[in-house]
């Protein structure tokens, strides 16, 4: 071996050896074992669902889920969380019955988050929500997905702006997805009580010809049940969140118009909160109403609740919740819609839930 080679390779082992230090610093205080937080949530849940025409069903149902967290340096934290019910992506439940039998569980959230500075994170893996929802509305996505892919933030001077490259579907036998995002808002402080948040976004998939995922859920498909359209969809958001004679209140208005489809491509939520349910004794009240066309939005993504997660579909939610304990909150939702499984058909679509839930 000559000695440039012998020098190349003892240099390319030193780099290697030091790459973690030239990446996530050299301020390590403690051992990442030593950093380790566990928390997770219990939700037992009884639900009636009432479709007219169509079969009534009652039943019961829970979901569990268990998150560990570590800071293997000042500045990246790794995530993992299991969760029951995997099989849905915009479901963590699980139904009582089936004879007894085990009930399934798996990874929900594998990621790492990178504060690359004060301004700058980064995200990469299964991860959890990215996106901001004003006033935590589910519209566009349903508050149990977790997307898998590479999702950044940039926040200063009240501004942010969200970017995502986010991984739909992949397979050797039919074209990948992707879903490019961007997102971008700025915060307005009007008093020491009230703000307003407003912006908007773009999602961007090449989904036409594509299978649908998981499930149509409405959405218009050609005769060989692939996506008929793309979905480019464009968004305005706005939040206020105030105080109301000693509640704290927040309000929101989300409209999304899909480009890539010349009709029945829009869809839009208003809708209000009272109270919060973060101690003992409190109390929240929240109502909205959604109206989405059939191709304004993917409809394996939105609220799985809301009309049976159907598009082309409008109606009512009414939420309450009342905190027992700290950690231990009574809730309750109505859900009153409507959805057209097909141009001559309209069928009136009700849910009910009571929730016990309990947090670690």
């Amino acid at each position: 071996m000559t000695m440039l080679k012998f020098f190349v390779l003892n240099f390319l082992t030193l780099i290697w050896l030091f790459i973690p230090y030239l990446l996530l610093g050299d301020t390590i205080k403690s051992k990442w074992y030593d950093n380790i937080s566990l928390k997770g949530d219990t939700r037992f849940r009884w639900e009636g669902i009432y479709k007219n025409p169509g079969n009534d069903n009652e039943r019961e149902r829970f979901r569990t889920r268990l998150g560990l967290s570590t800071n293997i340096s000042d500045d990246v934290e790794l995530v993992f969380r299991f969760e029951t019910g995997i099989d849905d992506p915009v479901s963590s439940n699980q139904t009582f019955g089936e004879n007894a039998s085990g009930k399934g569980i798996g990874i929900g959230r594998a990621f790492a988050n990178w504060r690359v500075n004060e301004k700058l994170q980064i995200m990469g893996g299964k991860m959890k929500m990215p996106w901001f929802t004003a006033g935590g509305n589910n519209l566009l996505w349903d508050n149990d997905l977790n997307p898998e892919g590479v999702f950044g933030t940039f926040n200063a001077n009240e501004v942010f702006v969200n970017s995502g490259y986010i991984v739909i579907d992949q397979g050797s036998e039919k074209n990948d997805t992707i879903l490019h995002s961007l997102q971008a808002g700025k915060k307005f402080n009007l008093s020491n009580v009230t703000s307003i948040i407003t912006g908007v976004g773009y999602y961007d998939y090449n989904s036409q010809g594509n299978s649908p995922f998981y499930k149509a859920k409405g959405n218009s498909l050609d005769s060989e049940g692939n996506y008929l359209f793309d979905y480019n969809l464009f968004e305005f958001f706005s939040e206020i969140k105030t105080v109301i004679a000693q509640w704290p209140t927040t309000l929101h208005l989300e409209v999304i118009n899909n480009s890539a489809a010349a009709n029945n491509n829009k869809a839009y939520s208003f809708g209000i909160n009272v109270g919060s349910s973060k101690k003992r004794g409190d109390k929240q009240i929240g109502y909205a109403y959604h109206n989405t066309e059939k191709d304004a939005l993917i409809g394996s993504f939105s609220d799985s609740d809301f009309a049976g997660g159907n598009t082309d579909s409008d109606g009512h939610l009414i939420r309450s919740r009342y905190t027992l304990r700290d950690n231990i909150t009574l809730g309750g939702t109505i859900i009153m819609s409507k959805y057209k499984p097909s141009k001559t058909e309209e069928i009136d679509y009700s849910r009910v839930q009571i929730d016990l839930g309990f947090r670690f």
